[in-house]
């Protein structure tokens, strides 16, 4: 049986379910919750957001458009990243990060 996680966003506490073989992008557009995006393939940074609680992997090696240092701040790309247990994301405007 697959495993199915919910996400939860803050602040909006809007929630989606999010089967573990799903990204987290794609689980939140199947839910027509929009997370911006652009490449869909971690080169470009646009889904970025913060990951406040839980744990996610990137099945396919960490990302292009993301650091260490943006990882261990807290920080994932939704396109390339799975869910291995619930999560409570915020979702984060591109146009205002200035990394």
């Amino acid at each position: 049986s697959e495993s199915i996680y919910h996400v939860t966003i803050v602040p909006t506490g809007e929630r989606f379910a999010c089967p573990a073989d799903q990204s987290i992008l794609t689980a939140a557009h199947s839910a027509d919750i929009l997370i911006s995006y652009s490449c869909r393939g971690g080169q470009c940074g646009a889904c970025m957001g913060k990951l406040h609680q839980g744990e996610i992997a990137y099945p396919n090696g960490q990302p292009d458009a993301i650091s260490e240092a943006q990882t261990e701040q807290g920080y994932a790309l939704f396109c390339s990243a799975f869910a291995l247990s619930d999560l409570t994301i915020e979702l984060i405007d591109p146009t205002r990060l200035d990394f």
